[in-house]
């Protein structure tokens, strides 16, 4: 009895309750907090965030992390957290050689509203994928979403190489379900996407509020660059503002798995008729590196489309689709379909200075374009306005048929 008082007395007995705190230092076996000693854990990130409070900072000191979850409810790699609030988020910070890499199956960072989770910042971080992806916001119930999520100056470098099949595999870089505030943003440099083996940079559904992507490289990938889909089986339709700005990506669409052909890079499928999309500032360039064109099926230039809207067999239309100052482009033998099809939309702007330059394909800019021969596109837009007519290297089709001088004249790309 003596004993056991004395121990208890000492703190020895058991460990008091742990507070949440303001200031953490993570090492990749450490971690620390308010300036106390580095504790060795096995994983510091799902330990930090454990103890992280509405503006919490997470110091990362350089090295490799190993990948981990939010709000799954087991495992020492998940981490029980509600994060911050818009004024107050949860930021992992990190710097130079900074990287969070996958296990050998599995996702990097997974996230889960099987308790409320929102508000944290990712800050330049190096995420590297395996088996699947690099983020993974996971499925969510109706009326539930994941908010308040920020990315700024981070990365998902892949390391698959597609013409020599071999390599580390991934098959998203980001994918989620129920996206709302929603932001990955390059501030002080790019962010760099590359060398995705199976799929997308971002692959988005149902978006549940606004979505910026910003100032992203990305080049190399599976399939799109970003695909916004809204499929009524799979969630409520798509709602929000959302923004695709100053991006500069180069040869998407190269999974084998796909005969190479899979998708346009930048993609949008139907069912947000109360979604605004702006694409604005964004480059795509295809067919410009030789060791690349190789990977094609045989008697098909390489290379697929840069941008296609269209209602992948949903009944409903999404909103407006506005184009402003993008600059497509296909080297003169690549493309195997039009370089900038647009359908299924209530309302299509075309503004500013808009760049349309096709290949091989000869179609620059294709309206209500059929998905197949003889299959026209069920949801043609109901309104074009052209505030400023493109630069096209290429035709002009309108539901898969070159248009009279005046049909050109109706919609604003030929001037009376």
């Amino acid at each position: 009895m003596l004993i056991a008082h004395l121990v208890a007395t000492l703190g020895l007995l058991a460990s008091p309750p742990q507070q949440d705190v303001d200031w953490i230092e993570c090492t990749p076996t450490t971690v620390a907090f308010d300036g106390g000693f580095p504790t060795k854990v096995t994983n510091p990130i799902a330990r930090a965030l454990e103890r992280a409070a509405p503006g919490s900072v997470i110091y990362l000191e350089a090295g490799d992390y190993p990948a981990f979850r939010i709000n799954f409810g087991r495992g020492d790699d998940n981490a029980e957290t509600s994060g911050g609030t818009r004024l107050l988020p949860v930021t992992l910070r990190g710097g130079p050689g900074v990287r969070i890499r996958a296990p050998q199956g599995g996702d990097t960072v997974a996230i889960n509203q099987r308790s409320p989770v929102k508000f944290i910042t990712f800050e330049d971080i190096e995420f590297e994928p395996s088996y699947r992806s690099a983020i993974i916001f996971f499925r969510v119930d109706p009326g539930t979403v994941h908010e308040g999520f920020r990315f700024y100056d981070c990365d998902v470098i892949g390391g698959w190489d597609h013409v020599k099949a071999a390599g580390k595999r991934s098959k998203w870089a980001v994918t989620g379900q129920g996206l709302k505030d929603f932001e990955w943003i390059g501030r002080n440099e790019r962010s760099h996407i590359r060398d995705i083996k199976d799929e997308h940079a971002f692959y988005l559904q149902n978006p549940a509020g606004d979505i910026t992507i910003e100032n992203v490289e990305a080049t190399r990938l599976g399939r799109t660059f970003v695909q916004f889909t809204s499929r009524s089986k799979e969630g409520n339709p798509g709602v929000g503002r959302i923004t695709v700005r100053n991006c500069r990506v180069s040869d998407a669409c190269l999974a084998a798995g796909d005969a190479y052909k899979g998708g346009s890079a930048f993609t949008l499928t139907g069912n947000s008729p109360k979604a605004t999309f702006l694409f604005e500032g964004n480059s795509y360039r295809a067919g410009y590196q030789p060791r690349l064109k190789q990977l094609t099926r045989e008697g098909v230039p390489y290379g697929t489309g840069a941008f296609v809207a269209w209602s992948e067999g949903e009944s409903v239309r999404n909103g407006t689709v506005i184009l402003r100052d993008n600059d497509f482009r296909m080297a003169a033998d690549c493309g195997e379909r039009p370089l900038v099809a647009i359908g299924a939309c209530t309302e299509v702007r075309l503004e500013g200075e808009n760049q349309f330059h096709a290949g091989a394909f000869g179609v620059a800019l294709s309206l209500d374009a059929p998905r197949r021969v003889g299959v026209p596109e069920p949801l043609p837009n109901l309104k074009v306005r052209v505030d400023d007519v493109p630069v096209l290297t290429g035709r002009i089709e309108v539901a898969g048929q070159s248009p009279d001088e005046a049909t050109l004249t109706k919609l604003g790309l030929q001037k009376p």
